[in-house]
């Protein structure tokens, strides 16, 4: 008999500032810019982010049925029965150092989902300050991705099975900031062939390998939707085309390509049909020119110019990588 799989479809991306009716159903929404002021809705996430263009910098998660929300332990969060949305912004230094803080956070977020009935992950995003900064083990990012390693391995060792979609990316604020979608049920996990998956990286990327799938494919009703991890100019665990943004962001989309030729395998009701790219982010380090967001929506396989895309300024990962891609695809039954 086949293991039920999470379904958004009590869920449609909003990707404009939402009017009355909808911020009723609101389950989530994002707001990606500098110096924003704080609010109390559980539902709200602030990313301290620079948004880029004329785009919204917002972004809805709207639920077709009716919401609940309420704080945990830090956690502002929602329901609607099927999908739990949850976010928490806190000064790092609140806890401690980053990987201690790290640990906590996901210690918290483990018994927010465990306690509310939604266990299963499918997406979450993951932002700190100064990602970069230190050398070898003592980077901030290699003792973010430690502290995560070690609150998931402790809960379930054989938690890399079931690891969801993510993005990590560096901010200019010092707060950590996660936020995230949860189901009743898991995704599926989807690899890049053309990578190593995150979890297999060799020691030389840390002490602790990233925790995260390149994507998730859910369901959508009787479609699906693939969301789609941050996504850079990495083949096997090598980070290609340094200095070079053009030829990262073409890696880049070959990296697309071949995620949703895998998502094509799994024998979901739409997965073998067209897509469409539904939202799309481009994360661009430093003071490189968003000229590159023309090109990807060119290039982009389910890409159209209407396609709502936000680019953000932000440091990735690894200090070589320059730019990298996120985007949740909207894949029609075959």
């Amino acid at each position: 008999m086949p293991v039920p799989i999470f379904n958004s479809r009590s869920l449609r991306l909003l990707h404009a500032v939402p009017t009355a009716a909808d911020s009723e159903a609101l389950l989530g929404r994002i707001d990606f810019g500098l110096a924003l002021p704080p609010d109390d809705d559980p539902r709200r996430a602030r990313v301290g982010l620079e948004a880029l263009g004329d785009a919204c910098a917002s972004e809805c998660w709207i639920s077709t049925l009716p919401v609940r929300s309420g704080w945990h332990e830090g956690f502002g969060y929602a329901e609607n029965g099927e999908a739990l949305f949850a976010q928490i912004r806190v000064p790092e230094a609140q806890l401690g150092d980053l990987e201690g803080a790290t640990q906590t956070l996901y210690q918290r977020l483990g018994r927010l989902l465990h306690d509310s009935g939604y266990p299963h992950i499918v997406r979450i995003w993951n932002f700190l300050s100064d990602i970069n900064a230190g050398e070898g083990d003592g980077e901030r990012y290699r003792r973010f991705t430690v502290g995560r390693h070690r609150a998931l391995a402790a809960a379930d060792s054989a938690f890399e099975a079931a690891l969801p979609a993510a993005t990590a990316i560096g901010t200019l604020e010092p707060d950590l900031v996660l936020y995230l979608l949860a189901g009743r049920h898991p995704g599926l996990q989807v690899e890049n062939p053309r990578q190593v998956s995150a979890f297999r990286y060799p020691r030389e990327y840390g002490p602790k390998s990233p925790s995260f799938a390149r994507a998730t494919l859910i369901g959508d009703g009787d479609a699906a939707r693939l969301l789609v991890s941050g996504t850079a100019s990495i083949v096997g665990h090598e980070s290609r085309h340094v200095g070079d943004p053009q030829r990262q962001l073409d890696e880049i989309i070959a990296n697309v390509d071949a995620l949703l030729d895998s998502a094509r395998q799994h024998p979901l009701p739409g997965a073998a049909a067209g897509a469409r790219v539904e939202s799309l982010k481009l994360y661009l380090r430093g003071d490189h020119e968003p000229v590159y967001a023309s090109a990807l929506l060119r290039h982009l396989r389910g890409a159209t110019d209407d396609t709502p895309l936000m680019v953000l300024r932000g440091d990735i990962c690894r200090r070589e990588l320059l730019l990298e891609i996120e985007a949740v695809y909207a894949i029609d039954r075959a």
